[in-house]
């Protein structure tokens, strides 16, 4: 047994490596062609668009508690020692978690394969919508009850909704050929709108007021629903498929044309 030549194992390396790069290029130029399509971009973008306003009010909301915990008496504030403080700080967070928050991953898991995604994603859309309105037009005028049943039903209606079906939706609706960087695209949007919301959401409460974000995020909440109409129901339905259908049918048009 002989090893080949050097330079034969670096023309080999080296063809290799330029076939790679025309596979990643030719895959790149099929993303491209595959989403220059309207009834494929529209998806992506309901995908993106969905997770990125969701993460603006999400983020803003539960990167924030401590303005929802002051409001329901339970921000840590009180108390004559330090563990007090701290022992109401964990009541709230845990009075926040268990009635709305594990609740609304609950009733998805158990409810997702008979509602469907496209229904749990639009009409949580707008139940967030719905309790963020309650919260910005009422914030100061709600009684401590009153405000920790809207805040959990909030909570409920995120994780029953729209947090947990954008995570999925890309996940299900692009062919495997290009679902990889679609799902990728989506998810980086989301991180853009937790990123926006992080920052800006303390300045803007000083400069306009709670109530005032709260009407932003009741806005992000409608505009999430209306990109939703862009989604199909991915219930029952395989991407590749359809993929497979839509190329054949190109080919059949390609050569009738002909």
């Amino acid at each position: 047994h002989t090893e080949p030549p050097a330079s034969t194992a670096d023309e080999q390396e080296g063809q290799g490596a330029k076939a790679a790069a025309a596979a990643k290029k030719r895959q790149f130029m099929d993303f491209i062609r595959y989403f220059s399509e309207w009834r494929h971009f529209k998806i992506l973008l309901g995908t993106c668009m969905c997770w990125f306003l969701l993460d603006i009010a999400f983020y803003g909301i539960n990167l924030n508690q401590n303005v929802v915990l002051q409001q329901i008496g339970f921000d840590g504030k009180t108390g004559t020692t330090a563990w007090e403080k701290l022992h109401r700080l964990a009541i709230g967070n845990l009075i926040i978690t268990a009635l709305g928050f594990v609740p609304g991953y609950y009733a998805t898991v158990l409810t997702i394969e008979y509602l469907g995604r496209w229904k749990i994603q639009f009409f949580g859309f707008l139940m967030e919508a719905l309790f963020l309105g309650i919260m910005a037009g009422r914030f100061y005028q709600l009684s401590k009850p009153a405000f920790i049943v809207n805040f959990a039903l909030l909570q409920f209606f995120f994780n029953f909704g729209a947090n947990t079906t954008t995570y999925i939706y890309p996940a299900e609706v692009f062919p495997t050929r290009f679902k990889a960087f679609a799902h990728g695209v989506s998810a980086a949007s989301g991180k853009a709108g937790a990123i926006i919301s992080a920052l800006a959401f303390n300045s803007l409460s000083h400069k306009i007021g709670t109530p005032a974000v709260l009407w932003i995020f009741f806005g992000c909440s409608i505009g999430g629903a209306l990109f939703t109409l862009l989604l199909p129901e991915v219930k029952m339905r395989d991407p590749d498929i359809v993929y497979e259908e839509e190329e054949r049918e190109k080919r059949k048009l390609k050569r009738q044309s002909v």
